[in-house]
This record gives structure tokens, C-alpha cells and sequence, in this order.
């Protein structure tokens, strides 16, 4: 079942990016980069932990198809995860593949959106040794967050945050005080366009 959702979440993220890059109209391509504090929610609010503190780094490519508004794709690279102490936490790394619409009046855009992400390793560290989990008990391999973000864009420059919330668990019901945990992060950063 889920290399069934993998192949069609894959087709149309192809679909999306493929629409993105050849359609005609004003097309602006661009790197992004910036700060990025990730953390494990869930009703509980994993009592003790706090945000891995990190970055993120990716391209894009806004179409402009309608007075004010743009469809985007991208990809980004990232970390999630969580700590407890330097001595504990769990790191989750992703491929992120996000879709958005942006509404952009003047020098001011909004945006929203989702993204397909795909895990690309996983590292916890337990009283200060780093390991590979066990199978049984590993995160994920996919997730699909959605997400809201303002900026500012002058000339080349772009000054955005935005803050993703997984729609996923994370772990299922495989790891004891983790149930029910989704991905949760903010980002703060700068793109530069062509």
C-alpha cells in the first residue's frame, strides 16, 4: 500500500514540477537557505524535550499564472527530529518535494502549501552514542506536512519564514512516550532568485 502512495504522491509531483518549469509566463528560479528549529509534537508535548536547531537549504521555481499569484515547486534538504540533552535525540533527515500557491502584492507575499517528504537517514542519540534504531522501531520513511509562510522580496532577495506542521505520525505506536508524534518546524531564511 504505501509504494502505491509513494508512486502516485511521485507522479504528481512530477506532474506539478514538470507544469512549474515549462509553462509559459514569468518564471523566477532560485536557491533558499536559512535557520531552521524542528521538533516532535504530540498531545502529550513530549515532556522534556525541546528543538534540534539546525538548517535548511534547497531550490525553487516560481510560474507566475494569474495578476498576483504564483504556483512553486521545489526541493528542499532538512533536519527534524528532537533532543532531550547533548547526551539524547533523535535526528530525521529529509528530502522535502513542497507545492504551493503564493499571493505576492508589491514587495509582500504569502504562501501555502504542502510537501512530500521523504526520509533519507535516521540517527538517535542515546546516552551519548550515536546508533542506526532497529528496524522495528524506526521512524517513517515518508511524511506530508503542510505549511504557511510570509516574506519580503526586493530585487533578487527574499526574506521568508515559514512553519510546517507533519500530518503523519512520525513513529506510529513503535517507541513508548513517542505516540502520536508529528513533525512540527519553523524556518527562517533568505532565497535569491534569477
Amino acid at each position: 500500500m504505501m509504494k502505491k502512495l509513494y508512486t502516485i504522491l511521485l507522479i504528481i509531483i512530477f506532474i506539478g514540477a514538470q507544469y512549474t518549469a515549462e509553462a509559459g509566463g514569468k518564471n523566477k528560479f532560485g536557491i533558499r537557505a536559512g535557520y531552521q528549529a524542528a521538533n516532535l509534537y504530540n498531545s502529550d508535548g513530549l515532556s522534556g524535550y525541546g528543538n534540534i536547531n539546525t538548517f535548511y537549504v534547497g531550490f525553487y521555481r516560481d510560474f507566475k499564472f494569474a495578476p498576483l499569484l504564483y504556483l512553486g515547486a521545489g526541493m528542499d534538504y532538512y533536519q527534524n527530529g528532537t533532543v532531550k540533552d547533548s547526551d539524547n535525540k533523535i535526528a530525521l533527515h529529509y528530502l522535502s518535494v513542497p507545492l504551493y500557491l503564493k499571493l505576492k502584492v508589491g514587495p509582500f507575499f504569502a504562501l501555502a502549501g504542502a510537501g512530500a517528504n521523504f526520509k533519507i537517514h535516521e540517527k538517535w542519540t542515546i546516552k551519548g552514542i550515536s546508533e542506526t534504531p532497529p528496524s522495528e522501531i524506526k521512524s517513517n520513511g515518508f511524511d506530508l506536512p503542510v505549511f504557511a509562510g510570509v516574506g519580503l522580496k526586493f530585487a533578487f532577495i527574499t526574506i521568508e519564514a515559514r512553519y510546517y506542521y507533519g500530518t503523519m505520525d512520525v513513529n506510529g505506536e513503535a517507541l513508548s512516550g513517542f505516540e502520536g508524534a508529528h513533525n512540527t518546524f519553523l524556518q527562517l531564511g533568505l532565497g535569491l532568485s534569477i
